[in-house]
């Protein structure tokens, strides 16, 4: 197994108005969450230089909700499902304190073949997987795409689905990288950008992890089995691989600012996308 850099085991720093606490350093298993929503970040050199964004939110706060932010449909009942949307504007533009980016998406109409895909704002989207909120279900399961989802009561779950479940809100990605509390990807190689979400064993707690790359000497990315195995070592029962390369970002509101970006996005300023998990206060 890949080795990794050990880390103490608290972490402390200072709680925002909006009830995030930005931590210096990883808290211990076994510490205390002052507040349902913590972000630290850790920077490693072994066995490369990694650069690790970490939000993780208790799914039962009270004054807190998570959901999937979900660009504008641009042609009603036309074949596009969204638009590419700059993050920062797609995640202030429903209130959220924090966001990462969640579902995989192509072009519409897709290119075709020997085409370059140039992802420009506002162009129509394809969104890959379930994608749903109060306001629509953008787009639906789809088998191979594995889904994160809020049932009635709040609680997160994931699983690959061909079909929609009873959801409050819904975004998709890739593959599991941990089911039921072990590996469930091993590949060493490619190194890339990632970004993930993963659940604890009863479902209430959530980890948003966005793991910066493709910058030589900053953050040079990870393989899908360092994916795992970060998302095991934080407590994840259940992970799943979302989107990354250059999509792959994280944005928070801290000490009563509006929302920065916390990561280094590997592209020359930041992808359009059209779906993210954000965390905003309850209306």
């Amino acid at each position: 197994m890949i080795a990794f850099l050990a880390l103490i085991a608290t972490g402390a720093g200072f709680a925002a108005d909006n009830g995030i606490d930005i931590l210096s350093r990883r808290p211990g298993s076994d510490a205390p969450a002052a507040s349902p929503i913590a972000y630290w970040q850790e920077s490693r050199k072994e066995p490369r230089p990694l650069q690790i964004h970490v939000l993780r939110v208790d799914l039962r706060s009270k004054a807190h909700e998570v959901v999937v932010l979900i660009s504008n449909d641009p042609d009603g009942e036309g074949g596009a499902e969204a638009t590419l949307e700059k993050p920062l504007s797609l995640a202030q533009s429903q209130g959220a304190l924090a966001a990462v980016n969640a579902n995989a998406f192509d072009l519409f109409p897709r290119p075709k073949q020997g085409e370059r895909r140039v992802w420009r704002e506002h162009a129509p989207t394809d969104i890959l997987g379930w994608a749903e909120n109060a306001a629509r279900r953008a787009s639906e399961p789809r088998k191979g795409l594995a889904s994160f989802w809020l049932d009635a009561d709040g609680r997160g779950h994931l699983a690959d689905l061909d079909a929609p479940a009873k959801a409050r809100t819904a975004a998709a990605g890739f593959g599991a990288v941990v089911t039921d509390g072990e590996l469930a990807e091993h590949a060493r190689e490619p190194f890339h950008p990632r970004t993930a979400v993963g659940l604890d064993r009863e479902g209430w707690m959530m980890w948003l992890v966005v793991v910066d790359g493709r910058q030589k000497g900053h953050s040079e990315g990870m393989a899908l089995v360092e994916l795992a195995t970060l998302m095991k070592e934080l407590g994840c029962w259940n992970a799943i691989n979302l989107d990354g390369g250059g999509s792959s970002i994280m944005l928070l509101a801290k000490e009563g600012k509006s929302l920065s970006i916390m990561n280094r996005p590997s592209d020359h300023g930041t992808r359009p996308i059209p779906v993210m998990i954000g965390v905003r206060l309850r209306k």
